[in-house]
């Protein structure tokens, strides 16, 4: 097999296509770019090929005959490690999208939509990227399972504490506030991802412990953040196991008055299934909150089926557009129409509009441009330690000011 001058084998391209002129100018198209091209022109074909080599891309057209790109996926998503994948059709617009969705929702993290006919530049532009490939499904260092008695051992040796990601004003660029999110850290095996103990701590009935921790360390910050930004707004999510606790508006209330911080420098933000699973105790709990003075926030706004029936229920002053809308709108048109509906939903209630999961400038300026009004995502920074989130408060700020400078 033919090396690069380093010794190295050249990237592998499978083309799974069952139109010969197609597999002709894809193939083409990658050899000018150094890839070794391989082609199918049906499932069958493309799946004997995947069981006896690696390919680094693979480009897989929807209809390939009797069997469709779809079930080439599916096979695809078992793969380890999972190629970069670029969905190519010459199928509408919403089913090249949605068959994207489908390659997400497998694991194919990376899956990109090329309409037909094919822009080669555009096509090119895309084999030559140097995307990472997808890691879903890989080993990775396990931890014990978590168990009740160690999420005990963590809150009575005080282990949770917060971080804090920023959330931006769009139209001026300023800091808005941030959102809390939980962290723990085991003197033993280390930082434990949420995702390995939320759901314990959930089904244990100890996650309203950690919420309360979590909320007591944050607010007890706010008073420090307002020194950089005056009418700063920290927002920390709350459990369905303190959403039905009627004391909490009155927990809420003293934890504010101890720490000196004006209720309206808080918003708790609730997830819609939490706020449906006991309308009327939710219901209760929410109001007392804003009369307080409190914000709440519709959180993961459009990802479960009681949406509207939450907004029209419920006092939210908030909606944050869930991520998975986000994160692919500037290149699925139907997100983007969910995100601009959900914009100006929000704002028919009054609310502030949050997208969450920003990761790029031209998508942020997208949002702008709709009317979004805050942002929240890596674009501006990863969840920071209250020492190292100051600190980046400060730097952004002087960026800030130089920013207005240049303008004028």
């Amino acid at each position: 097999m033919p090396r690069d001058l380093d010794g190295a084998l050249p990237p592998a391209l499978l083309v799974a296509d069952d139109d010969r002129t197609q597999r002709a100018i894809i193939g083409a198209a990658a050899a000018r770019l150094g890839f070794r091209v391989v082609h199918a022109a049906s499932v069958d074909a493309a799946d004997g090929h995947l069981g006896n080599e690696h390919f680094d891309t693979i480009v897989v057209d929807l209809a390939l005959g009797e069997r469709d790109g779809i079930e080439l996926l599916r096979s695809i998503s078992q793969l380890r490690p999972i190629p970069r994948v670029i969905v190519a059709s010459g199928c509408e617009e919403r089913i090249l999208n949605a068959a994207v969705r489908f390659a997400h929702a497998a694991g194919i993290t990376g899956a990109v939509a090329v309409p037909k006919p094919i822009d080669v530049a555009r096509l090119s532009a895309l084999l030559g990227c140097k995307v990472s490939p997808n890691t879903a499904g890989e080993p990775t260092a396990t931890l014990p399972p978590m168990t009740a008695a160690a999420i005990a051992r963590g809150i009575d040796n005080d282990e949770f504490f917060p971080v804090f990601q920023p959330k931006i004003d769009l139209a001026s660029g300023r800091v808005a506030g941030c959102e809390a999110l939980a962290r723990w850290r085991d003197p033993t095996l280390g930082a434990i991802d949420p995702a390995d103990f939320v759901a314990v701590a959930e089904a244990t009935g100890q996650v309203g412990e950690i919420t309360r921790s979590i909320l007591s360390r944050s607010i007890a910050c706010v008073r420090d953040f307002a020194k950089c930004v005056p009418d700063f707004v920290l927002a920390v999510n709350v459990s369905a196991a303190l959403l039905t606790d009627l004391s909490l508006p009155d927990e809420v209330d003293r934890i504010l008055v101890d720490s000196g911080v004006s209720p309206r420098s808080l918003l708790l933000e609730i997830t819609e299934s939490v706020a449906m699973a006991d309308i009327a105790r939710a219901t209760d709990v929410l109001v007392r909150l804003r009369i307080k003075g409190v914000g709440v926030a519709i959180d993961d706004f459009g990802t479960g089926y009681s949406s509207l029936s939450a907004l029209a229920r419920m006092p939210f002053s908030e909606l944050k557009i869930d991520q998975s809308f986000v994160r692919n709108c500037l290149t699925d048109g139907d997100l983007m129409k969910i995100v601009r509906g959900s914009i100006a939903l929000g704002h028919e209630f009054r609310m502030k509009v949050v997208a969450e999961g920003i990761e790029d400038e031209a998508t942020r300026q997208a949002l702008a441009s709709a009317g979004c009004d805050l942002g929240q995502g890596f674009l501006f920074s990863a969840p920071l330690p209250r020492d190292a989130f100051l600190a980046w408060m400060g730097d952004w700020a002087a960026r800030d000011r130089g920013r207005v400078l240049a303008a004028t």
